[in-house]
């Protein structure tokens, strides 16, 4: 049985080399292997060779980058069509595509001008995204459904309380089910009443994975963003919120790094953020995906291996708790008033 696990391709060089001419029409010149993704030059430039399985509408994330690069926004990396019209194609069962290869360096630690930066070209990202709005019943369809979601988690793990069997290797997780319930109560009560606010939640394309390696830095200076595969149209906040998360802890959570990230995104934006749009921030901040990922994986399915994965996530996300006292819902509003000053003075 093949191995595939998400992207990544387990394919010989022969093999590879021998279905990128049939479908492409391009001649190889070497192969490379970066986390398993083959890296291949050609005679019309490198392109990265990718496991199609789960992107079953390949199609319309297409479609998305020729709009956002057509609307003024060449920072991602375009999906090269096959000979036939086609952006992948099928062998031994599974599917395939090619898309550019962007150079640069993964940032994996950004200081504060780069973070400002970063949020330029996050806004600029999303004004090009202006326009695509993907089906309501599409799985990338998430906007307007955050407190619903709060909902059905929390009661999951009211659910996984109440049948709850304590394994004697796991002593954390009942501490894990606390906190996993303490941050949903959390996360809700920053948007309990945002859904009534008509028009002041504004819903993007959204990246949806705004982690280090998904954002690189070019020889010229320029922020691109890639793997844009797992686009979702969503509050605009999510993608904010996302960027946050990961780059935050590395400068322990201060609000500086937060008030240069929307001073950059502000300063490119049509649009400030509006109050409800801060409440949605921290929302996301407060429960973000990655730990409403793994408590399923969990506590559904439970493994070693899963046990030691959420409990690293959940004990790395106690450095932000810090924050939220700052930015508490009943305090967040005279917070926002001092961080407009902060901005307007520069914030630096």
């Amino acid at each position: 049985m093949k191995q595939v696990r998400g992207q990544k391709v387990f394919l010989s060089d022969a093999v590879l080399s021998s279905l990128i001419n049939t479908n492409y029409g391009l001649n190889v010149h070497s192969i490379d292997r970066i986390l398993s993704i083959p890296k291949v030059s050609t005679n019309r430039g490198i392109f990265g060779f990718k496991n199609a399985n789960e992107l079953i509408d390949l199609p319309f994330v297409y479609q998305c980058i020729k709009w956002i690069r057509l609307n003024g926004f060449p920072f991602i990396p375009s999906v090269l069509p096959c000979k036939n019209g086609q952006v992948y194609f099928e062998h031994d069962n599974e599917l395939y595509y090619m898309e550019e290869w962007v150079k640069g360096e993964d940032i994996l630690f950004a200081d504060l001008p780069l973070i400002e930066q970063i949020g330029s070209t996050l806004a600029r990202f999303h004004q090009a995204s202006e326009g695509i709005v993907p089906p309501k019943n599409s799985p990338r369809m998430e906007y307007g459904q955050r407190l619903e979601k709060l909902h059905r988690i929390h009661q999951d793990v009211q659910r996984w309380k109440s049948r709850y069997e304590p394994v004697p290797e796991w002593i954390m997780e009942p501490w894990m089910l606390d906190v996993l319930e303490m941050r949903c109560r959390l996360s809700s009560s920053y948007i309990r009443d945002v859904q009534n606010d008509v028009g002041g939640v504004k819903g993007v394309l959204s990246h949806g994975s705004l982690h280090q390696r998904n954002i690189l830095l070019n020889a010229e200076g320029e922020i691109h963003l890639i793997d844009v595969e797992s686009l979702l149209f969503a509050e605009r906040t999510y993608d904010l919120a996302s960027f946050i998360h990961y780059f935050a802890p590395s400068h322990n959570w201060n609000p500086s790094v937060i008030h240069r990230f929307i001073k950059g995104y502000h300063e490119a934006s049509r649009e400030p953020l509006s109050y409800s749009e801060w409440r949605c921030l921290f929302s996301f901040l407060a429960f973000p995906r990655r730990m409403e990922s793994w408590c399923y994986r969990h506590f559904d399915h439970p493994t070693e291996f899963s046990y030691f994965k959420l409990l690293g996530i959940l004990v790395h996300d106690q450095q932000k708790e810090d924050l939220f006292k700052q930015y508490y819902p009943s305090l967040l509003e005279p917070s926002l008033q001092l961080f407009e000053e902060m901005t307007k003075g520069g914030g630096r």
